[in-house]
């Protein structure tokens, strides 16, 4: 058993599939491929296989990242070209790494960089009136339902990059992970209750990178 860390990005031709149909497709990549996957043992093997911070529906991603199991030794470079091979249009392998037990361990990834471009009413004139809050305290959902949370602490990096007539870009580093995960609509909702002029609507984000305390992975 070997196992590797695969990133892979995913495009606007599939940001709506699900993270439990991109599962599914993988396998079906992986037998193409015709890779032989590592399997857990007991009553219902399945493919060993982690994805780390599955990405939300809508959203596309230079920076996805898996750990899998395949049975053999493979180069790197080789198996990024058999994958791609046959995996549809809109995913692409982009990079391969074999590791050896927890040498890159992904549910230390807390830091993801988000592009967000969304439309608007009213004004936004400085970012920094709103980074200056010592708090932002809004309705987040949780795995019990919704309930307030303060998100400040977890906005590490926040700016606009472009601007136009009803539409503005953000690049937005935010925590992501298993101890506190905020997403991009949250940051939208937090603005615009402490910026009162600020009303956004309709926006699409885009992930270009995932880190351990800002350190790229692959």
């Amino acid at each position: 058993m070997s196992s590797y860390i695969l990133k892979y990005s995913r495009d606007e031709r599939v940001k709506y599939i699900s993270h439990l149909d991109f599962v599914r497709l993988f396998h079906r990549a992986v037998r193409r491929a015709d890779i032989p996957f590592v399997f857990s043992q007991g009553f219902n093997p399945h493919p060993i296989m982690t994805v780390a911070q599955p990405l939300s529906v809508g959203v596309t991603s230079d920076c996805e990242y898996m750990k899998v199991g395949f049975d053999g030794n493979f180069d790197e470079a080789e198996l990024c070209k058999g994958l791609n091979g046959a995996m549809p249009p809109g995913y692409e392998i982009k990079a391969a790494k074999k590791i050896n037990g927890k040498e890159i361990d992904l549910t230390k990834i807390n830091r993801a960089e988000y592009i967000v471009e969304a439309e608007y009413e009213g004004s936004i004139d400085d970012i920094k009136e709103f980074l200056a809050n010592k708090e932002l305290v809004v309705m987040k959902k949780t795995k019990s339902g919704e309930k307030e949370s303060d998100i400040r602490p977890y906005i590490y990096d926040l700016k606009i990059i472009d601007r136009q007539e009803g539409t503005v870009m953000l690049d937005m580093t935010i925590a992501v992970g298993s101890i506190y995960n905020l997403k991009p609509e949250t940051v939208l909702k937090a603005m615009e209750k402490y910026l009162p002029e600020f009303r956004p609507g309709f926006f699409a984000a885009h992930r270009k990178s995932m880190t351990i305390d800002g350190k790229e992975i692959l």
